[in-house]
């Protein structure tokens, strides 16, 4: 039998097709990646939502001391492009939620502008890699990928590291 990480803290940058996730233990960094959720060609036809339990191969994998998570909701603009893209990640926002509730995890709801203020995105990805450790940085999956590091920034906010 194989030991599992100890783990007290997920951070989800959420996605209707796509969950970005950053997973810390005792304020530091032990993982990241995003994982796609499965969506067919018939679900996309016919309205059909992606497979949200996906989150499980997330959270399965470790031992939580604390069931902690933190969520960034969406809000939308005046600038914002699409509106219903917003509807669609306030959707994945809840089925998250549910599914987290449901295993015994208290989620918290962050709005971007709470944690990120009005930095323009460039400078904020920046800015949350400058706060990584190397190790922490070597345990991200896709470090290249925005919402895995908008992930990763909503983590750090939340242990006040950002």
């Amino acid at each position: 039998m194989q030991n599992k990480r100890q783990a007290d803290l997920l951070a989800i940058d959420p996605g209707y097709q796509y969950l970005a996730y950053s997973i810390y233990k005792d304020k530091t960094l032990i993982s990241g990646g995003v994982l796609k959720n499965p969506i067919d060609q018939w679900a996309t036809l016919t309205k059909q939502p992606p497979d949200f339990s996906n989150i499980s191969k997330i959270f399965s994998g470790y031992e939580w001391s604390d069931k902690k998570a933190v969520i960034e909701f969406p809000l939308i603009h005046k600038t914002t492009p699409n509106p219903n893209d917003i509807v669609k990640l306030a959707s994945a926002s809840g089925a998250y939620t549910a599914l987290l509730q449901h295993a015994g995890f208290f989620v918290e709801w962050v709005e971007p502008r709470t944690w990120k203020g009005t930095v323009p995105k460039k400078i904020m990805l920046k800015r949350i890699i400058a706060k990584l450790s190397e190790e922490e940085y070597s345990s991200i999956n896709h470090s290249r990928n925005h919402n895995l590091i908008d992930a990763v920034g909503v983590g750090l906010w939340k242990i006040k590291r950002l």
